[in-house]
């Protein structure tokens, strides 16, 4: 167990993001070259992870530093757990084709049972 905050989380999502990010911004295949995927910006974090459909809202508001809580004791399995969903959605069609859309609810209808990650508490 380790206790962990919203900035930890954002690292690991950043770094699968940006494995991913050129596709994102349409680039043509023919055209992709390193420079294609710099870092995500500010608002394409922010929007992978507002629309990421395995994620609760309260697992997203921490995250985001939108709640009370500054850390969470996250257990190795959990940690891992988050990762496969990150990697799951920065790689899925609905990501890399999706539009941009900065919202809460964008994806309000998300994917509950077995792939769906809440808080470790």
């Amino acid at each position: 167990m380790i206790s962990v905050t919203g900035e930890y989380l954002i690292n690991i999502i950043e770094r699968h993001v940006n494995r991913t990010i050129g596709f994102r911004r349409h680039y043509p295949v023919e055209e992709l070259t390193p420079e294609c995927f710099m870092d995500a910006t500010n608002e394409e974090m922010a929007d992978f992870i507002l629309s990421i459909p395995y994620f609760d809202e309260s697992l997203k508001k921490f995250i985001l530093a939108f709640s009370n809580e500054k850390t969470i004791i996250i257990s190795q399995a959990w940690e891992i757990a988050f990762i496969v969903r990150v990697r799951k959605w920065a790689e899925s069609d609905d990501w890399l084709h999706g539009a941009f859309r900065l919202s809460m609810n964008s994806c309000a209808n998300g994917v509950r049972g077995k792939d769906f990650l809440t808080l470790p508490y």
